[in-house]
């Protein structure tokens, strides 16, 4: 039996052709094919010889290859393109208008990062557990909601509940919410108890509190809520309701929610204020705005790499996070700045406490790839951007939306304020494209159809083991026997920083 014989292996980075054996019926000669392009961390299962217990293995010319299957499908590969140990894999997934993320972690572990408002999400992850005729049932989920708008968790509403037909169905093991259990209607108290400190010294007029940071809490809401004369639960409780796991806030303070095998996944925000002994959040003008701008910010950090998920962060609540991680008040200082009368010195001082506030935030924001706030849209500050200063970004938007996201200035702005020569924007929407032209009376709108424009056209793909990444969209057609968009970047140890591969 040969040594170091895996049951289990996974594609070499960056990517692994799989070929097929073909063998000309006249000579004999056998020769390979292509079959599909397998990307850094893919799961291989080789075929072992139970005579031997080694693996099946053909010789082809000068190379020996071994047999194996991935992405259900078989063929071959070179022993040498067969590593022994996962990676971190985060998958942002083609919801449509909306966020919905899917992390992976190398001990494979789930977390789903919002689920979209459309069934989306449930189409990819039947897809991806093959939950129709698997004969396991997959892992169980840990959920983050970022906060409560429709584009966010209304996909949760397919993702739950049991379905019909299939051989295995998701669990979830615990949601992960805002703290803000928001009820149905449009005043500020849909979101919370609302205390109103205008003229007591505050930086802010109205904060939300009695935030629901444990199950208990969360229980002790939805019954008030139900008690409701007018209203009631709403939508995003009867989400919530779905399923019957703890439901746990997340703040600045919180514990990471993973921190295991290299990976940590920390909490940078909510960032809450102390009032009366109490956390409270600051209310930002409207409900829309407050959720959003209080949307949970998670970061991801493997080995080198730094990922920032952000939800729908708009322009108010930026200033608010760079002022609680530096210590300085940017908002303050832009209004200075667009004083007409400001003399060159003092214009000087302003400008450079921006540049040291920027800096000091970067020490716990910077990241090398972030998932664009709100779907690209124009409503973010240049300053969150530079504090960001991501060499990738990824935008999750959709076609049927009113808002045009993404914007053209925010995607000239995201270029503007990236690492780097060539830095990289990577949209959903773009990455989903269908046919030009489409005869529509012979156009049939299946399941399955649905199911593969998301999963295969639409997803932009992260893969790394925290020296090495590979960020990957699908090609609409196999152009060389390649069908990945596949982008590079690497740890350069003497800089100390990610780089670019061309």
């Amino acid at each position: 039996m040969a040594g170091n014989i895996l049951k289990v292996g996974y594609a070499a980075y960056p990517s692994v052709k799989l070929q097929k054996v073909v063998t000309n019926p006249e000579t004999g000669e056998k020769k390979l094919a292509f079959v599909k392009e397998l990307i850094f961390g893919d799961r291989i299962v080789p075929t072992i010889l139970k005579r031997t217990g080694d693996y099946s293995r053909v010789q082809i010319g000068d190379e020996e290859y071994i047999r194996v299957s991935s992405r259900r499908c078989s063929g071959v590969i070179l022993e040498s393109q067969l590593l022994p140990d996962p990676v971190l894999e985060v998958n942002f997934i083609d919801v449509g208008q909306g966020d919905g993320c899917h992390i992976v972690t190398p001990d494979d572990r789930h977390f789903l990062i919002d689920a979209g408002e459309s069934a989306n999400m449930f189409r990819f992850l039947r897809w991806r557990f093959n939950l129709k005729d698997a004969s396991v049932p997959p892992p169980p989920m840990t959920v983050v909601i970022s906060h409560s708008d429709t584009d966010h968790y209304l996909g949760f509403g397919e993702v739950f509940p049991p379905h019909e037909g299939l051989k295995q169905q998701l669990s979830f093991e615990k949601v992960y919410h805002n703290g803000m259990v928001e009820a149905s209607g449009t005043e500020p108290s849909s979101l919370g108890t609302i205390l109103d400190l205008k003229g007591k010294g505050y930086d802010y007029n109205k904060y939300v509190t009695d935030l629901c940071d444990t199950d208990e809490d969360y229980k002790a809401r939805v019954e008030s809520l139900r008690g409701r004369k007018k209203g009631g639960i709403g939508k995003y409780v009867s989400a919530l309701e779905l399923v019957s796991v703890p439901k746990v806030a997340l703040r600045r303070g919180s514990a990471p929610i993973y921190d295991d095998c290299g990976l940590k996944i920390e909490v940078m925000g909510p960032v809450a204020e102390q009032i009366d002994g109490k956390d409270a959040l600051p209310y930002f003008g409207s409900p829309a705005e407050t959720k959003n701008g209080h949307s949970v910010i998670l970061k991801l950090t493997m080995g080198h790499l730094k990922i920032l998920l952000g939800g729908d962060l708009n322009t108010k609540s930026e200033y608010y996070l760079i002022k609680k991680y530096s210590g300085i008040d940017i908002k303050k200082i832009k209004a200075e700045l667009k004083k007409k009368t400001l003399s060159p010195e003092k214009r000087a001082e302003y400008e450079a406490q921006m540049a040291e506030a920027i800096e000091k935030a970067r020490e716990f924001l910077q990241v090398d790839i972030a998932k664009s706030c709100h779907h690209g849209s124009s409503d973010f500050s240049t300053e969150f951007l530079q504090v960001l200063n991501p060499i990738a970004t990824v935008i999750s938007s959709g076609d049927d939306e009113p808002y045009a996201h993404p914007r053209p200035d925010t995607l000239g702005t995201i270029g503007k304020y990236s690492r780097g020569e060539r830095s990289l924007i990577f949209s959903t929407e773009l990455a989903r494209s269908g046919k030009e032209f489409v005869d529509l009376s012979k156009q049939k709108e299946t399941d399955a159809t649905l199911e593969r424009v998301v999963t295969v056209y639409g997803m932009i793909n992260v893969r790394t083991d925290g020296e090495k990444v590979v960020i990957a969209q699908k090609l609409e057609r196999v152009v060389s026997s390649t069908n990945w968009d596949i982008h590079r970047l690497e740890w350069d140890e003497e800089a100390g920083e990610f780089h670019y591969v061309m």
